[in-house]
């Protein structure tokens, strides 16, 4: 049985628009389904975590509610799918989900094909998309408080910005699968599994999410000029050929900043402020009703 977890909220409430047509769709596909809302933060993750044994519980939300929804996913083993309605979505671009063609993931999930994802951790929390500190935590810490006028794209812009007023580079040093990669000032420090974070940055445009690795992205000294003028180039994916930018891969990675810094997980504050993170990745640990990749 689907039960589909909505988040009222998520995309300005394009999920809450778009519900009667999904569960209509899923009705004539002859699926049995229940639907709950959720009320606040983790919420997605206690009501999934209380569904009975078999459930298939699907997040009609953003990656926050997919995050929800995962944390409580892998803990009862079940497979999941999602309906993006967010801001970003980016788990579900890197799945090849089309964000604004709810029929196509309606047929997903009528379809019932599954395939296992590979999931990170850091620091015992799960992440399906990407893990990062520094820089870009401190962005997506601020969309969260983002005044509600901005949406899109524009709530980002409001993050950079308003990010840029605290600007600091910090010293870390990062090793992959136990080598030290770096070791010098760092504008941020993050692992990708999707390609993508943010809504509209390609932080590491190769990344898959089946391949069992992680992409460490290190990016070095950047002033405040400088970190604007590579921004552009991170949305279209050619940052890559930066000099103070490095990628990695590998399925261990620990992270140790000279002084606490913020964090997240696909997009969703990681707790408080901390100076170490270690990461590792649990290749194919999640089941997702999403259709299997080209080729």
């Amino acid at each position: 049985m689907l039960h589909l977890v909505v988040n009222p909220v998520a995309g300005r409430g394009r999920g809450s628009a778009a519900l009667e047509r999904v569960v209509r769709s899923l009705e004539r596909a002859g699926l049995a389904l229940a639907v709950h809302h959720t009320e606040r933060p983790r919420h997605a993750t206690e009501l999934v975590s209380n569904l009975p044994d078999g459930s298939v519980p699907v997040a009609v939300g953003g990656d926050g509610t997919i995050h929800e929804v995962a944390i409580a996913c892998l803990r009862r083993g079940f497979t999941m799918g999602l309906l993006p309605m967010g801001s970003g979505d980016d788990f579900a671009f890197a799945l090849s989900v089309d964000r604004f063609d709810v029929d196509a993931a309606v047929r997903a999930l009528a379809s019932g094909h599954s395939r296992a994802v590979d999931v990170g951790w850091v620091n015992g929390e799960p992440f399906v998309n990407s893990f990062g500190s520094g820089f870009d935590a401190d962005v997506a810490r601020r969309i969260e408080h983002a005044p509600r006028v901005y949406r899109g794209l524009g709530r980002y812009l409001f993050g950079i910005v308003t990010a840029m007023r605290d600007f600091t580079v910090r010293e870390a040093q990062v090793w992959v699968d136990g080598e030290e990669v770096h070791a010098g000032p760092a504008l941020l420090v993050g692992t990708q599994n999707g390609p993508r974070a943010g809504g509209s940055f390609l932080f590491s445009p190769r990344a898959r999410t089946d391949d069992g690795l992680l992409d460490v992205v290190v990016a070095g000294r950047f002033g405040r000029a400088g970190t604007m003028a590579i921004l552009p180039k991170v949305m279209r994916g050619t940052h890559e050929r930066h000099p103070r930018i490095h990628t990695f891969s590998g399925r261990e990675v620990r992270v140790l900043w000279s002084s606490a810094v913020v964090a997240h997980v696909d997009g969703e504050g990681l707790g408080d402020q901390a100076n170490e993170f270690s990461v590792c990745l649990e290749p194919g640990g999640l089941r997702v009703l999403a259709r299997p990749e080209p080729g």
